[in-house]
């Protein structure tokens, strides 16, 4: 379930999500990435992160999350009750005042990032009794830090403008052309206030739209109109980039019925 924040955020949550889930047991899970960093709040049990020696560590009961630069595999332990703050990608950068390019493929507990302010509201979200009593405990913090640290930059606005309405289909020649920047400029900003390149940002953006399209694509469409439409050359090169981003096959991910978000999805 989806629910969006306030006017006086709008510019930096992009929405909440709030994920359940009754399995009540061990459940391997898929994580990749969306374009956006974001907050997280674990009500039950929190994830393992799994490492390649397949042993792994409990996820804070809440943390901020950076940009993912790799797919990640992540365990349940038990049931799920989750909601997550899913920041513009700028927005980290915006909350922190920190390069987001530090906070890249890295959780880390709110009470390290935000202090007391962190501690005060992990507390109160997690013995709240609804989810619009725990928004409203994470927006008073939000706006106060907005506030404090937020600086308008026209120049990155207009570039993610740009390569959100192309839904990731277009050139970084192209941003360069149509705005006022070098590419050594905007590669700088990216790693500020984004945290990875604008080409790897669109290739995100892109891959986003097109598990959209697929989404929402009848099972009897043939998956080359899909692949064409959003602008991959053919399946081949698609494939390349599905497994790149998720791990998985484009077929895979079609068929998956266990999708807890568009970029989450149990491992069967």
């Amino acid at each position: 379930m989806q629910l969006y924040p306030s006017l006086m955020l709008s510019a930096i949550v992009k929405h909440y999500l709030i994920i359940k889930h009754d399995h009540d047991g061990y459940a391997d899970y898929r994580l990749f990435s969306d374009g956006n960093p974001g907050l997280v709040f674990h009500f039950k049990d929190p994830f393992l992160q799994v490492n390649a020696c397949e042993s792994g560590s409990k996820q804070p009961h809440s943390f901020l999350y950076g940009q993912m630069t790799h797919f990640n595999d992540i365990k349940s332990v038990g049931k799920l009750d989750m909601l997550i703050v899913v920041l513009h990608p700028h927005g980290l950068h915006a909350l922190t005042n920190l390069s987001a390019y530090e906070l890249n493929n890295t959780i880390t507990p709110l009470r390290t990032v935000f202090g007391q302010e962190g501690s005060d509201m992990e507390e109160q979200v997690l013995s709240s009794k609804s989810p619009s009593e725990a928004i409203k405990a994470i927006e008073k913090l939000l706006i106060c830090r907005v506030n404090r640290f937020q600086k308008q930059d026209g120049l990155m606005h207009g570039a993610l403008d740009l390569i959100y309405q192309a839904n990731g289909m277009i050139a970084v020649a192209d941003l360069i052309q149509k705005l006022p920047v070098t590419e050594r400029q905007l590669e700088r900003k990216f790693k500020e206030q984004v945290g990875i390149a604008p080409k790897k940002f669109i290739d995100v953006i892109k891959f986003q739209h097109f598990l959209k399209s697929l989404q929402k694509s009848s099972s009897d469409i043939n998956l080359s109109q899909v692949v064409y439409a959003c602008g991959y050359y053919d399946q081949a090169h698609l494939n390349n980039c599905f497994k790149r981003q998720a791990g998985v096959t484009p077929m895979q991910y079609r068929h998956h019925d266990h999708l807890l978000a568009i970029n989450l999805m149990q491992v069967l």
